[in-house]
């Protein structure tokens, strides 16, 4: 369990009992480690000092070879109860006499000189035998060895009794370190404790009449006087809580009454630019067969005239016959072509425009009146020039706001010419593909323009967002189209862009469809 799941008391008193926990452990492991070295040094000392005095003993025997007396120096080594065996060597490391008290083998190779414990067991306070070998010398000359075994019992009693005296004086200090922390955690806290319920007590029951005494002036004593503080601003701001949530409400009531009133002109002002944008399409459109018509109808009148002249002279022959009414046929044929181009382009000008002024359902095929609209666009687009493709079912018929898709394809369009296409273009194309699925019409528009870095892109649908204020841009058609789409026809459109690769608009619309032939 991690200490910050307990309380403030609980994790004052285990982090000073922790604390205090690893530096005793610190200590005293560091103590003991130093303690039993020294002891160990000692022992060590004081085995090969006596093990120096009876080598000194049997050197004058070992001279002579006289094993009785080496023996009898052998002997006092009785009145030391730690010694297990000792022996002596000659020259050849063959054993000349012993002291075995303990019947211990007499080891027939001789360990190196120095001194050794003899480790057996894993416990840290078993060390086994030390072992001592000694050169017994005259004059520089190896008359023979010592080796002794000694007991290290001395050695373990005193790592356990150093051990029970480290674990019961550290056991002692732990818990007074833990009844100290204790008091004075209680002590420190009480004041925080006392504001932590008075805390609880507000949150629980809303009292912010509530406040806290403090007599002493310290750091807690801030602490006091600002809970004091927060609670009387708490209280003052609750009585007037009300008053001020309802007078902020109808501020925000009224804010929003304007934006909505803000919102609905500039969609009614964009309609009457689009329109404005369709009244001069058209009207340039319509000059193009209009002028096509007067002139066959001056043609017609000078032919026909010439005809009248020579019939009254006489002079009018049949192959001038012939001729002058073949060029009336040809003329009559280029007026009446002229004059029906005018008549639809009229005809879906009276269309288009009413539909965007009246926001009525109607039914109406998606792709002719997708085709009626582009027809009011056919002089700009011809101008860049642009291939428009619309691909979708031709006998589609929906039951739907048509002045709303006119807005919608209007704004797309005059966003490509505007914006997507520039010299740079030589194949310009828009892409108009719709279907069904679901109940739910699907309609994509794309273009191979220009296209859009990720900041416009993010900033598309918003309102007054352009590349070209100063070119006639307003920066509100797609927020427009958007808006329309959301809000008038309950649908989704997303933008997909890229620097030099066009865009794609993606409508989602849920429609009532009426007819699928």
């Amino acid at each position: 369990m991690r200490i910050n799941k307990h309380s403030i008391t609980s994790q004052m008193v285990l982090s000073l009992v922790g604390t205090s926990l690893f530096i005793i452990v610190f200590v005293t492991l560091f103590q003991a480690w130093y303690s039993i070295n020294h002891e160990k040094q000692s022992y060590l000392h004081a085995s090969q000092l006596q093990a120096g005095l009876v080598a000194d003993l049997v050197t004058a025997p070992m001279a002579f070879f006289d094993v009785q007396g080496i023996s009898a120096n052998m002997r006092q080594l009785h009145e030391n109860p730690n010694i297990l065996l000792a022996v002596v060597y000659n020259p050849d490391k063959i054993p000349v006499t012993y002291y075995n008290p303990a019947h211990q083998v007499i080891p027939e190779i001789i360990l190196p000189l120095g001194s050794r414990y003899d480790l057996h067991s894993w416990l840290p306070w078993k060390l086994g035998k030390l072992k001592t070998t000694l050169e017994i010398k005259q004059n520089n000359q190896v008359l023979g060895y010592l080796y002794i075994e000694k007991k290290t019992d001395r050695i373990t009693s005193f790592i356990l009794e150093l051990t029970k005296a480290v674990t019961l004086f550290s056991s002692i200090l732990i818990l007074f370190i833990y009844i100290v922390s204790r008091i004075l955690s209680k002590k420190i806290l009480h004041p925080i404790l006392a504001l932590t319920e008075a805390a609880k007590e507000v949150s629980q029951y809303n009292n912010y009449s509530l406040r806290v005494q403090y007599d002493k002036d310290d750091e807690i004593a801030y602490l006091y006087n600002a809970f004091n503080h927060l609670l009387s601003d708490t209280e003052s701001l609750t009585t007037h809580l009300e008053s001020r949530v309802a007078l902020r409400t109808q501020e925000l009531q009224n804010s929003l009454e304007t934006l909505k009133k803000a919102q609905l002109q500039l969609i009614e002002s964009e309609k009457m630019a689009a329109l404005g944008n369709l009244v001069s399409g058209v009207a340039h459109e319509v000059n193009t067969p209009l002028g096509n018509a007067i002139t066959g109808g001056s043609i017609i009148e000078r032919e026909t005239q010439q005809l009248l002249r020579q019939m009254d002279e006489g002079t009018l022959k049949k192959s001038v016959m012939e001729h002058k009414l073949h060029i009336l046929n040809e003329t009559a044929h280029l007026l009446l072509k002229s004059i029906n181009q005018a008549a639809n382009l009229v005809r879906s000008f009276k269309r288009i425009s009413v539909d965007q002024s009246v926001e009525d359902q109607q039914e109406f095929n998606l792709y002719e009146y997708l085709d009626e609209i582009l027809l009011t666009f056919h002089n700009k687009l011809k101008k860049i020039p642009v291939t428009v493709i619309i691909d979708g079912d031709r006998d589609l018929t929906l039951t739907s706001y048509p002045g709303v898709f006119a807005q919608i394809i209007t704004n797309f369009i005059q966003n490509s010419i505007l914006h997507g296409f520039d010299e740079t273009i030589t194949n310009a194309t828009i892409t108009i593909r719709f279907k069904i699925v679901e109940n739910k019409l699907f309609l994509s528009y794309s273009d191979n323009g220009i296209g859009m870095d990720d900041k416009m892109k993010t900033t598309a649908f918003e309102p007054f967002t352009t590349t070209k204020r100063n070119a006639g841009g307003t920066g509100l058609g797609l927020n427009i189209v958007y808006n329309l789409i959301t809000q008038k026809l309950h649908g989704t459109i997303t933008l997909q862009s890229e620097r030099h690769k066009g865009v794609i608009f993606t409508i989602m619309l849920p429609l009532q469809l009426v007819n699928d032939k």
